[in-house]
């Protein structure tokens, strides 16, 4: 019955457990479904003969309790994909609509053992053969088993399907873990590879720079050491022109005092006569031989430093030295051997240095050929 503006009293139409709303001309928008729900002892529903094309979202979740609903001569195109769900369900009549396919979760209707898809011309899934033609209670619910079976194998199947869709994307999600994680290791490794060239290259630097600070504190050394060197043979250099200087003021020191050895017996030959012992005669005889034998290495030693260092300077001094030491001989006669003998001394002293100066031709003649006789007691 209709109640205030032709709003449905849904109790007025339960019949023991069996709501029957057939013949109401409900639709979609207007199908009572609240009501209906709250009415637990309905657990039959009979919507045929209606004009409704789709069933609500909420259809299934409130349906929950029914196990038998009754579809048939309306509009349906297509079920809820979640009838499956409608675990209670014993019996689903489908007769005359507009399904072109069933959902797949209808094979989840374990208790479903009644099913008519008779006059659904657009069915295609599942086929007709596997569908039958439902023409009784039996082909009903054979219609019901078979295709139940048929949608469980092609669930899966698809479930196969699916699960290797999912295995090829969870291996190529692996994949791409692995290339990445490799790319990644790549990337570490060019990065350590450059940090060990860094380190390379610090290190070579470092090295180059202390091999160049080495090099250059070896030149500043050896720049020292050639300076020490160069300064060594400056200051031998000094010494060696002064050693002439001083060899010639050795050598001086010694004419002077060879003068004054000569003086001495120049005085002793003056004054031989008043010279009242002769044992003074012997002692400054004696001095003076004693004095030249002590000098001669001297003078020796110091002629082949001058001929080394200053030839001419040399050669110089020896011509005095010679006349010095012819001078000291003639005094040394003179206090021995007396006037006359030293006089003839001399005499040859004076021919000799003629000769050697080229006043006189011929060949030089030696000097103090002639021995001294043996000294008296």
């Amino acid at each position: 019955m209709a109640g205030k503006a032709g709003k449905i009293i849904v109790k007025d139409f339960l019949d023991g457990d069996e709501i029957d709303l057939s013949l109401q001309t409900l639709t979609t928008a207007s199908l009572p479904l609240k009501d209906i729900s709250n009415i637990k002892k309905g657990k039959k529903l009979d919507l045929s003969k209606n004009q409704i094309t789709l069933l609500p979202n909420n259809f299934v979740p409130l349906m929950g309790h029914l196990v038998k609903l009754d579809l048939s001569g309306n509009g349906l195109t297509e079920l809820p994909s979640n009838i499956g769900s409608l675990t209670l369900l014993i019996h689903l009549d489908l007769f005359n609509n507009g399904l072109s396919a069933l959902p797949i979760s209808v094979f989840e209707l374990k208790k479903l053992a009644w099913l008519d898809l008779k006059d659904n011309p657009e069915l295609q899934f599942p086929p007709q053969d596997i569908v039958g033609l439902c023409r009784n209670d039996t082909e009903c619910k054979s219609c019901a088993t078979s295709v139940k079976e048929y949608l469980r194998e092609v669930n899966s199947k698809q479930e196969s399907k699916k699960q290797k869709e999912l295995d090829a994307k969870r291996a190529k999600k692996e994949a791409l873990k692995r290339e990445l994680k490799r790319l990644e290791e790549l990337e570490n490794m060019e990065r350590r590879k450059i940090k060990l060239e860094e380190k390379a290259a610090e290190k070579a630097r470092r090295r180059a720079e202390y091999e160049a600070s080495a090099a250059n504190s070896d030149v500043k050394q050896s720049k020292e050491d050639v300076g020490h060197k160069t300064g060594n043979k400056t200051s031998k250099a000094v010494t060696s022109h002064k050693d002439p200087e001083s060899s010639s003021s050795s050598i001086l020191s010694k004419l002077f005092i060879l003068f004054l050895l000569l003086v001495a017996a120049v005085c002793g030959v003056v004054f031989r006569d008043h010279i009242p012992c002769c044992a003074i005669k012997g002692a400054v005889l004696d001095s003076t031989k004693v004095v030249a034998d002590t000098l001669n290495p001297v003078l020796t030693s110091l002629n082949s430093q001058l001929l080394k260092t200053a030839p001419g300077l040399q050669k110089s001094l020896v011509s005095g030295l010679d006349l010095l030491v012819e001078l000291t001989g003639v005094c040394q006669d003179t206090l021995y051997l007396g006037y006359e003998l030293a006089l003839q001394e001399f005499t040859a002293l004076s021919t000799y240095l003629q000769k050697r100066a080229g006043t006189l031709p011929g060949k030089a003649v030696g000097v103090r050929q002639k021995k001294a006789p043996p000294r008296p007691p």
